[in-house]
């Protein structure tokens, strides 16, 4: 869990923190609630308690760790919301993303520019072709396909690149990630991206659980990268 102390973030340098979801944890959001009234309806509207327990954990783990960062208590944190639904915080040059999978989460922060985090687990999929089609460039494909043979770890490997790319630029699956070509990132960290914003950007894998992906996407410079476990 986190000490009392605050992270110190510098300028350049990245956190990620990683997390597992634990009963402890909701039952302590069940008796001392840190979540906001939005949150809470929106886990209201799960089905399964499963769901519930995953959705509480994580948005309570997010909530702790920003508000250590913003120097306040976990139920102070207020998020606002770009019009494809991003989260960001309008009086701060903090910025964040978050992603989980399972009972796996990721959180990255970083201060002042654009950062995108994703992990995904690795499982079977059904009509890869017609999926690739719909969301790899022409240049991912022939990777992903190379010599007529599907690689699995090639093509989730390319998903957290993307995923992550367009949780940065805040825009999500709202955009034809077609036309977002980030194939030279599987063998180079950093590159100039015209529909970017014409800057450079980090994008690269993360160490992951066993059977999941993970990368995170950066426009800028990553100096220094610091890994946290929560718990």
């Amino acid at each position: 869990m986190l000490t009392n102390s605050t992270p110190s973030l510098s300028k350049n340098e990245l956190h990620v923190w990683r997390y597992r979801v634990s009963n402890e944890d909701y039952l302590n959001e069940c008796k001392n609630p840190v979540l906001s009234e939005e949150e809470k309806t929106r886990c209201s509207e799960f089905l399964y308690e499963k769901d519930k327990l995953k959705y509480t954990c994580n948005h309570v783990f997010r909530r702790s760790v920003l508000a250590k960062y913003l120097g306040i208590e976990p139920a102070q944190v207020e998020y606002n919301y770009n019009r494809f639904g991003k989260p960001f915080f309008a009086k701060s040059e903090l910025q964040f993303s978050h992603s989980y999978r399972n009972d796996v989460g990721l959180l990255a922060v970083y201060n002042g520019s654009e950062v995108g985090i994703d992990i995904e687990r690795e499982k079977e999929l059904h009509d890869v072709l017609t999926f690739a089609n719909f969301s790899f460039s022409e240049a991912e494909k022939a990777m992903i396909f190379a010599n007529g043979k599907f690689n699995e770890t090639t093509f989730f490997t390319f998903w957290t690149f993307k995923e992550s790319f367009i949780k940065a630029i805040g825009t999500g699956l709202n955009a034809d990630i077609r036309q977002f070509d980030l194939a030279d990132f599987m063998h180079q960290e950093i590159k100039e991206l015209p529909f970017g914003g014409n800057a450079n950007w980090i994008i690269k894998k993360l160490s992951a659980p066993k059977g999941y992906k993970a990368a995170y996407a950066v426009k800028g410079i990553v100096e220094r990268l610091i890994e946290f476990n929560y718990n």
